[in-house]
């Protein structure tokens, strides 16, 4: 069955960002059949957001058949926030200090 497509606000877009993955799960049943395209969009900031570099990689191949400059924008944005993910955790990752009192009990 093919619905018309209406144009949806874009204050959708927070949902993935607010909410995260589940955000873009609901975002994109809702707008699915009303515009598509901010649908697959709404998975794909959560995707993105998500996981980083591998999310930035599964939204390029959703979008690239519906809107390639936006599924390019995806792709940069999960290779930026793969690098920076690496990087925070080399900055504030574990350490191999330990505290010399620590002890396990088993």
């Amino acid at each position: 069955m093919s619905y018309p497509e209406k144009q949806r606000s874009n204050w959708w877009y927070l949902a993935p960002i607010i909410a995260g993955v589940i955000g873009g799960i609901i975002a994109y049943f809702v707008l699915r059949n009303d515009d598509p395209v901010k649908g697959k969009t709404c998975i794909c900031i959560s995707i993105t957001i998500g996981f980083g570099f591998i999310g930035g990689i599964i939204s390029y191949f959703i979008l690239r058949k519906d809107n390639q400059s936006r599924a390019k924008l995806f792709l940069y944005a999960g290779i930026i926030l793969g690098i920076l993910g690496i990087v925070l955790g080399l900055i504030v990752g574990p350490t191999d200090v330990l505290d010399p009192g620590f002890n396990v009990n088993v």
